[in-house]
């Protein structure tokens, strides 16, 4: 079977667009086309159908998207360990991680881990979470590393807690203060992370019923301590990602402490390829040597 049909069609709905696709995987629009076509011939029914919206999935396709994405993951288990069986360190990870987490954990992680299997390819991927479990889901990473999610159907491990901190101009009256309510922040300039994204301070959001003025967005979080060092807004964010940066920057606790569990998420941990084993079980080495 000829899989990268599948990945692409996995890519187009993903995109919602054929040409988008198409550039993504290194394709002619015309040859998507004409994949997509041979799929189609091959099913012996329409997958896809064109609206004003972009390309869906026909009824038949919805269908068939749960096997399509067990195939493409299976797949990549049976590439991983067959690389494994051949010199028992090759293979392929495909991570996907907070900002935070990639700058502060995985450089020391990494490090050691590609020490101790030089020949296993890393690619990593940084994102919301919305955008790290829809690359899961996907078969499009093998792990994510991110706050709790509300709902994952696959396997999630549990690494540490973390608190969230108000990032506060320095001139800020609520700087004056130990730690913030969460509604001191009602009604202020607020340097946000991208929106509808199901970010971690959307949950405080609504949790809190907070309703701040959304004055900027970015999916930098260096960019967003820079905007609130300059007088822009506030912000929030985990301790984790603002613990080596000082400059012009207020951080205060809430209060009641609010706190996120960071962590592993991944399709099946029982099914993990052996490179992914390797890289988890050094990751909850590194961080337990921290706690000591």
């Amino acid at each position: 079977m000829d899989t990268n049909k599948y990945a692409a069609l996995l890519s187009i709905i993903r995109l919602g667009s054929l040409s988008a696709a198409a550039e993504k995987m290194g394709y002619s629009p015309s040859g998507m086309t004409r994949m997509m076509n041979s799929l189609e011939n091959e099913m012996g029914f329409p997958l896809l159908h064109r609206t004003s919206q972009g390309v869906q999935l026909t009824e038949e396709g919805k269908r068939l998207l749960p096997s399509i994405r067990e195939l493409l993951l299976a797949e990549k288990k049976t590439r991983a360990v067959r690389c494994d069986i051949l010199s028992l360190t090759a293979g392929e990870l495909f991570i996907g991680s907070y900002s935070s987490t990639a700058a502060v954990w995985l450089p020391p992680v990494l490090h050691r881990y590609c020490d101790l299997y030089p020949d296993v390819a890393v690619h990593l991927r940084e994102g919301s979470n919305r955008e790290l479990l829809e690359a899961l889901q996907d078969g499009e990473l093998s792990c994510a590393i991110l706050s709790e999610p509300r709902s994952y159907k696959g396997d999630w491990i549990p690494l540490m807690e973390d608190r969230l901190l108000v990032w506060l101009p320095a001139d800020s009256k609520l700087a004056e203060k130990e730690a913030v309510h969460p509604k001191d922040l009602d009604g202020l300039d607020f340097v946000s992370p991208p929106l509808h994204a199901e970010t971690d301070v959307e949950a405080i959001f609504e949790k809190h019923d907070i309703h701040p003025t959304f004055r900027l967005t970015t999916s930098s979080n260096y960019t967003a301590w820079r905007m609130v060092a300059a007088g822009l807004g506030v912000s929030i964010n985990n301790e984790l990602v603002s613990e080596n940066w000082k400059e012009d920057v207020v951080t205060r606790p809430f209060v009641p402490e609010e706190k996120i569990t960071l962590g592993i998420a991944l399709p099946s941990l029982r099914d993990a390829s052996p490179a992914l084993k390797k890289f988890i079980a050094e990751m909850k080495a590194h961080l337990a040597g921290e706690k000591e």
